[in-house]
């Protein structure tokens, strides 16, 4: 199953909606720059609201195929919160359909750290940003 997953790695639309959507929901993958070595996509169709530590965020939906610090490879979704004011953004949820820590699992993340842009944001984090805040300035 491992090897399956990598080689459909390479076309994001092959493994469809994701787990962390509704049920039904069809994404529309846009790719986005991504700074580390691998490939990312925002899904411009699912878009919620929620808050973390009394503040409002925009959560957008992303997915990954990276390759870690130890060389492995990881396929994975998450919906990042981003706090539009503050231009900070954090890991809400995952879901790792391959990855060191097992495959084909959800990894619910219990204390969401605004802490996941860098400072100066790079272009990863600015497409996350300009996708959840729209309209406003870099």
């Amino acid at each position: 199953m491992s090897l399956a997953l990598a080689l459909l790695a390479g076309t994001v639309s092959m493994l469809g909606p994701s787990p962390l959507a509704d049920v039904g929901h069809l994404p529309r993958w846009q790719s986005i720059p991504v700074d580390d070595q691998g490939q990312g996509w925002i899904d411009p169709t699912w878009r919620k609201q929620g808050e973390v530590e009394g503040r409002p965020v925009e959560m957008v939906l992303v997915r990954m195929n990276l390759t870690d610090s130890d060389g492995k490879p990881m396929l994975f979704d998450a919906v990042m919160a981003v706090d539009c004011p503050a231009r900070t953004i954090g890991m809400k949820d995952t879901w790792f359909f391959l990855s060191r820590y097992g495959d084909n699992q959800r990894a619910p993340i219990t204390t969401v750290r605004m802490d996941f842009a860098s400072t100066p944001p790079t272009t990863g984090d600015l497409a996350i940003l300009a996708h959840a805040c729209p309209g406003q300035q870099e």
